[in-house]
Protein backbone atom coordinates (compact mmCIF):
# COMPACT_ATOMS: atom_id res chain seq x y z
CA UNK A 1 0.00 0.00 0.00
CA UNK A 2 1.47 3.53 -0.91
CA UNK A 3 1.50 5.67 1.61
CA UNK A 4 1.24 9.65 1.62
CA UNK A 5 4.48 10.30 1.11
CA UNK A 6 4.58 8.60 -1.94
CA UNK A 7 1.87 10.02 -3.46
CA UNK A 8 3.20 13.29 -3.00
CA UNK A 9 6.59 11.92 -4.39
CA UNK A 10 5.07 10.18 -7.70
CA UNK A 11 2.78 13.32 -7.64
CA UNK A 12 5.29 15.94 -8.05
CA UNK A 13 7.32 13.81 -10.14
CA UNK A 14 4.52 13.85 -12.42
CA UNK A 15 4.34 17.94 -12.23
CA UNK A 16 7.88 17.86 -13.29
CA UNK A 17 7.47 16.11 -16.26
CA UNK A 18 4.59 17.53 -17.37
CA UNK A 19 4.44 20.50 -16.82
CA UNK A 20 7.73 22.04 -19.09
CA UNK A 21 5.61 19.49 -22.01
CA UNK A 22 2.18 21.26 -21.37
CA UNK A 23 4.14 24.59 -21.49
CA UNK A 24 5.69 24.28 -24.57
CA UNK A 25 2.71 22.84 -26.30
CA UNK A 26 1.10 26.15 -24.98
CA UNK A 27 3.79 28.13 -26.46
CA UNK A 28 3.75 26.13 -29.69
CA UNK A 29 0.43 26.86 -30.38
CA UNK A 30 0.84 30.50 -29.58
CA UNK A 31 3.51 30.84 -32.03
CA UNK A 32 1.55 28.93 -35.13
CA UNK A 33 -1.65 31.06 -34.10
CA UNK A 34 0.65 34.03 -34.61
CA UNK A 35 2.40 33.06 -38.20
CA UNK A 36 -1.41 31.84 -39.23
CA UNK A 37 -3.03 35.68 -38.39
CA UNK A 38 0.51 37.50 -39.84
CA UNK A 39 -0.07 35.72 -43.27
CA UNK A 40 -3.80 36.32 -43.01
CA UNK A 41 -2.58 39.72 -42.98
CA UNK A 42 -0.35 39.77 -46.14
CA UNK A 43 -2.92 38.17 -48.57
CA UNK A 44 -6.33 39.38 -47.41
CA UNK A 45 -6.42 41.71 -50.27
CA UNK A 46 -6.18 39.16 -52.60
CA UNK A 47 -7.12 36.06 -50.74
CA UNK A 48 -10.46 37.89 -49.85
CA UNK A 49 -11.80 39.23 -52.58
CA UNK A 50 -14.08 36.44 -54.46
CA UNK A 51 -15.20 36.20 -50.53
CA UNK A 52 -16.42 39.48 -50.82
CA UNK A 53 -18.13 39.17 -53.83
CA UNK A 54 -19.95 36.16 -52.71
CA UNK A 55 -23.27 36.09 -51.56
CA UNK A 56 -24.30 35.37 -47.97
CA UNK A 57 -25.91 32.35 -48.80
CA UNK A 58 -22.51 30.97 -51.97
CA UNK A 59 -20.60 31.41 -48.25
CA UNK A 60 -22.85 29.03 -46.67
CA UNK A 61 -23.70 26.58 -49.02
CA UNK A 62 -20.16 26.63 -51.08
CA UNK A 63 -17.36 24.81 -49.60
CA UNK A 64 -14.52 26.36 -51.00
CA UNK A 65 -16.01 29.88 -48.98
CA UNK A 66 -16.26 27.78 -46.06
CA UNK A 67 -11.97 27.75 -45.40
CA UNK A 68 -12.58 31.94 -45.75
CA UNK A 69 -14.66 32.25 -43.03
CA UNK A 70 -11.46 34.34 -41.35
CA UNK A 71 -12.16 37.18 -44.44
CA UNK A 72 -14.87 38.46 -42.26
CA UNK A 73 -12.63 39.64 -40.17
CA UNK A 74 -10.73 41.81 -42.82
CA UNK A 75 -13.63 42.83 -45.36
CA UNK A 76 -13.81 46.01 -43.42
CA UNK A 77 -10.46 47.32 -44.55
CA UNK A 78 -10.80 46.34 -48.43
Amino acid sequence: MATNAEGVVVLGFFALISTPIVAGMIATNDLQHRAVVEVQERIFVTACTSYKEATTWERWTTPVYWKFGWCEDYLHRM
